[in-house]
């Protein structure tokens, strides 16, 4: 039957045509709907930076909350994540692909309709859930609508795919400052509801469950005359079976376990500075968050091959510190922006539009340098070229420096540059790394994993920075001889950036606020550009690809 031949099915006298499955065309429309699904799901991590200070206006956020608006996405789309690749090897791609879109655009409609902090949070972590099962299962259902024979085909496309997703996350705050100043915060959600009905509609209709079709073809098909069942196909009968590793499975208790350890150490870090870090509620959130992480480390290295999370690919230097790169990259990129975008609006007046402006100033650089270290490769060692783009962004981080009272977009925008240079050097090769780095049998898991630190680097960024931001604010302003009745909504202001709001009552102590704010940015330079330095002295040590060590 010829490609664009249609199947009929009779039924009361009617045909019915059944949509083209020709291998292009499917390829196509699974291309399509996984590189707008990877889009959707990494835009709403960085596409709402921008929108803080207008949900901040609306809501009445604190510093606290709009680091848990950030937050609870991040952390359920890192806890899932692995889970969701898992799991679709269990139901079915395409199964969980549409179960993560109808999640994601309930919870956008959620988003949309809440007036309350609280519900905000708990709808972006809703979000965050469905996000993990789109982005988990992009991958395999693209990969799956490839031949064997196409697997050069297969790399490429699933190259361009997670190109796109990360060109979407770097210039997410320009999207969303674009979407903010046309209408309001709540377009940067509004716009997920007919992309996501589309995308639920396009992959119903045009996207074949390929995978479920290959296992049922799999199970039904009886094993070759004189070979055991279960025997790979081609084997002689007399010629002995390596066993197979068991493949991972999906663990509802070491998921449980996942978020259960980063909700409530993003918690403690979170609410420390406004409860006190001696307080009861903080230590045994931070206590319990480490002892369930450990009870997870232990859990999943008995499972061994079984684990969802395979803790013993860390003993690979190599994977340790590309996924360590990974981490990083975020936590000194995205997981401080949302403090300078407070400063911007605060204190220089900058609307979300101009705020994404300034920030495209280490996305555009970001997407630029990473053809450069893609080529860069073919004459320096990859570890090296990681090196020397953590070093650059460590130099970046020190031209932040330069802020002071005065200080105005233009001082910020070369510490962007230099540092958007940085991370595209070294970001294009994380992946590549952390597959080839490791045992074959464990690729899948290994990019799995490198995926998963991208987001949790974003979040631990946010929580700590905000965390080390607020004791300096609050540090300063407690020596200075305030009125009670005023001292806590100056602490308040202080933190959201808002000094003009402080100077309507004192002029001097809006001053002295913007001081220690930019010296707590100083303080979250620093500490980025220590852990850029690791990351390059790291790489230089540990970086050894396969044919490398050999």
């Amino acid at each position: 039957m010829s490609s664009t031949a249609t199947r009929t099915r009779s039924g009361g006298g009617r045909h019915r045509k059944v949509p083209d499955r020709s291998p292009r065309r499917v390829v196509g429309w699974s291309l399509g709907v996984s590189a707008v699904s990877t889009v959707m799901m990494t835009l709403d991590i960085t596409i709402v930076l921008v929108a803080l200070p207008a949900i901040r206006e609306d809501l009445g956020l604190t510093l606290s909350g709009s680091q848990w608006v950030i937050n609870a996405y991040s952390l359920t789309f890192a806890s899932l994540m692995l889970a969701a690749a898992s799991l679709s090897d269990i139901v079915g791609r395409r199964t969980i692909f549409l179960i993560g879109h109808v999640i994601f655009l309930a919870a956008s409609v959620g988003c949309v309709l809440t007036g309350t902090e609280a519900g905000l949070i708990a709808f972006r972590a809703v979000q965050g859930a469905g996000g993990a099962l789109v982005f988990g299962t992009a991958t395999p259902l693209l990969a799956d609508a490839f031949e064997e024979k196409d697997a050069a085909k297969r790399t490429r496309a699933v190259a361009a795919m997670m190109g796109i997703g990360g060109a979407a996350s770097a210039f997410g705050p320009l999207i969303g400052g674009a979407l903010v100043e046309t209408g309001e915060w709540r377009w940067i959600f509004a716009i997920n509801i007919p992309i996501g009905v589309l995308v639920i509609l396009a992959t119903l209709v045009f996207v074949p469950d390929l995978y479920r079709e290959s296992r049922s073809r799999a199970g039904a098909a009886p094993a070759p005359q004189g070979v055991p069942q279960g025997t790979p196909q081609g084997t002689p009968p007399d010629v002995p079976v390596t066993p197979q590793r068991r493949a991972p499975k999906v663990s509802v208790f070491a998921m449980l376990l996942t978020v259960g350890a980063l909700a409530l150490l993003n918690y403690g870090i979170i609410d420390g500075e406004d409860r006190g870090w001696t307080s009861q509620v903080i230590v045994a959130s931070l206590g319990a968050g480490v002892l369930l992480f450990a009870a997870l480390v232990l859990w999943e290295l008995h499972k061994r091959d079984g684990a969802m999370i395979d803790f013993r690919l860390f003993r690979i230097p190599s994977f340790a510190t590309v996924t360590f790169n990974a981490f990083a990259s975020r936590m000194f990129s995205f997981g401080m922006l949302p403090f300078l975008v407070l400063w911007m609006s605060g204190q220089l007046g900058l609307s979300a539009l101009e705020i994404g402006y300034v920030a495209s100033g280490l996305a555009v650089p970001m997407i630029l340098f990473s053809a450069v270290g893609i080529r860069a490769v073919a004459w320096i060692p990859v570890g090296w070229v990681q090196a020397v783009g953590m070093v650059i962004v460590a130099g970046g981080l020190m031209l932040g420096l330069r802020l002071d009272t005065d200080s105005d977009w233009h001082t910020l925008l070369p510490m962007l540059i230099v540092m958007g240079a940085g991370t595209g050097l070294m970001l294009p090769h994380v992946m590549s790394l952390a597959v080839e780095v490791v045992p074959a049998s464990r690729t899948g898991m290994a990019s799995g994993l490198a995926n998963t630190a991208l987001p949790l680097g974003t979040a631990t960024g946010v929580a700590v920075y905000g965390a080390y931001l607020a004791n300096k604010v609050n540090g300063g302003l407690d020596t200075l001889p305030i009125p009670e009745q005023f001292r806590g909504i100056a602490q308040d202001a202080a933190e959201a950036g808002q000094f003009r709001l402080i100077a309507q009552r004192s002029e001097p102590l809006a001053q002295q606020a913007l001081q220690f704010f930019l010296d707590g940015l100083h303080g979250i330079f620093i500490i980025a550009a220590i852990l850029a330095l690791i990351g390059a002295v790291a790489s230089v040590v540990f970086i050894r690809k396969p044919r490398e060590r050999a």
